[in-house]
């Protein structure tokens, strides 16, 4: 009898359990990014523009494990600033000025499900100022360190096409400022092995 209950209970496993495969399923990936950024700040002028516009570019490996590993670079519209009549001790003028950001980042990214994701990412920030003041243009540059967190949730369409979103909170150290960005982000495989 437990001969016969065995043959059948592994007769019932194979007709109704699929067979574990060991097929590895790698991708190589890139993601891009478009919506909109809040810059978070201690700043305070009337002025102050602190919405702007967020863009992500990301290439990313994901092996069939949790983790996946890559690089990513955006544009950040930070601020931008314009006082039509700036009293200073030279006299009155027109002020301007504004901050883009461009993030170079080593990024992570943990499968929390097969559709959302915790990813953080460290690198450096190359910050660019640009500024009128007097009728002349004032142009700056300087690089920062920086990292960010986030969650993303994409949802496939095709094998190799998804949608989604993703919101992220940065902090850029040299300014001590951090954005808040929430985005609308499509993913394609590249390469799959």
């Amino acid at each position: 009898m437990k001969i016969i209950s065995f043959i059948m209970m592994n007769i019932f496993l194979s007709l109704y359990v699929p067979a574990q495969t060991n097929n590895p399923d790698y991708t190589l990936t890139t993601e891009f990014g478009a919506g909109y950024s809040y810059y978070l700040t201690d700043m305070e002028y009337n002025d102050l523009n602190k919405n702007g516009f967020a863009g992500t570019l990301r290439f990313m490996w994901n092996p069939e494990h949790l983790l996946s590993v890559g690089l990513e670079t955006g544009y950040y519209y930070l601020y931008s600033i314009r006082v039509e009549d700036m009293n200073t001790e030279f006299g009155n003028s027109k002020f301007s000025a504004s901050m883009i950001a461009v993030p170079v980042y080593f990024v992570i990214k943990m499968k929390i499900t097969d559709r959302i994701r915790i990813l953080g990412g460290s690198g450096t920030y190359l910050l660019f100022n640009r500024g009128e003041l007097f009728g002349d243009e004032l142009k700056s540059s300087l690089i920062s360190i920086g990292l960010y967190t986030g969650l993303s949730y994409t949802h496939p369409l095709t094998k190799d096409f998804s949608i989604g979103g993703e919101i992220k909170y940065s902090y850029i150290a040299k300014i001590q400022d951090q954005t808040l960005s929430v985005q609308a982000i499509f993913t394609y495989n590249l390469i799959r092995w």
